[in-house]
């Protein structure tokens, strides 16, 4: 279970931010707790050491977001802390509480999800691993050494680093089981891995590892912004 705080002083952005969360994590289907606080104050007399992740406001009355953070790395080393701002400004006091990310108000529904995921998945929150049956054998794959996957009509085809598994479905039911951030569509018959890409052919085709995946000419730009989104994020 991951236990979530929420600590912020507007209540509209507060109530934005909860709903968001509670449906990330229902989506993702992990098991959760989420406590909201409206200030630094009762979020330090009411805090759980068992917290994983704080969304914590900077801008609140009495005692601000980052002089909260300050207090709480006193005793909680171990605790992610996303921050929720107005003004970029504060991105360099944060490397002193050792932020996970900044997100700016106001807050969108993609920067939100995008941060608390990788934050779920550095904190192994999320999905590991998948079950497929092979014939009459049920096999646990690690989602991280799969490299690609493809469908001809209802015969699915999984690509790992060291071997290659047949099973039965649909690429929709394998996209929703996966239910990753690092999986992405490149074509109506083929779900790669952001990891293993090496290069992508403008409109033709992606390189995973040594092998070539066909790309959809609609589906170019979006590979291509989530590859160096990838990359940016590996770099920050």
């Amino acid at each position: 279970m991951v236990n979530i705080v929420i600590c912020e002083n507007d209540k509209n952005d507060q109530e934005f931010v909860k709903d968001k969360v509670v449906e990330i994590l229902d989506d993702l289907d992990i098991e959760y707790e989420i406590k909201v606080y409206n200030s630094g104050d009762d979020l330090l007399e009411g805090y759980d050491k068992y917290t994983d992740i704080i969304l914590l406001d900077i801008q609140m009355d009495g005692l601000d977001g980052m002089e909260t953070a300050r207090k709480i790395r006193e005793f909680d080393d171990n605790v992610e802390i996303i921050f929720i701002t107005s003004f970029v400004e504060y991105a360099l006091e944060g490397y002193e509480v050792n932020a996970y990310r900044y997100l700016l108000k106001p807050v969108k529904d993609e920067n939100l999800r995008t941060s608390l995921i990788n934050c779920l998945n550095d904190r192994n929150f999320v999905k590991r691993s998948i079950v497929i049956k092979e014939g009459d054998t049920r096999i646990k794959i690690s989602l991280k050494d799969i490299m690609y996957i493809e469908i001809q009509g209802n015969d699915i085809t999984v690509h790992t680093l060291k071997d290659t598994y047949r099973t039965k479905g649909t690429m929709s039911n394998f996209e929703t089981e996966i239910n990753s951030d690092m999986f992405v569509r490149c074509h109506k018959s083929y779900l790669v891995n952001l990891e293993y890409i090496k290069s992508i052919k403008r409109y033709t085709s992606i390189l995973v590892n040594d092998e070539e995946v066909p790309l959809s000419r609609n589906k170019y730009k979006e590979i291509k912004d989530r590859f160096f989104e990838m990359i940016e994020d590996k770099l920050c």
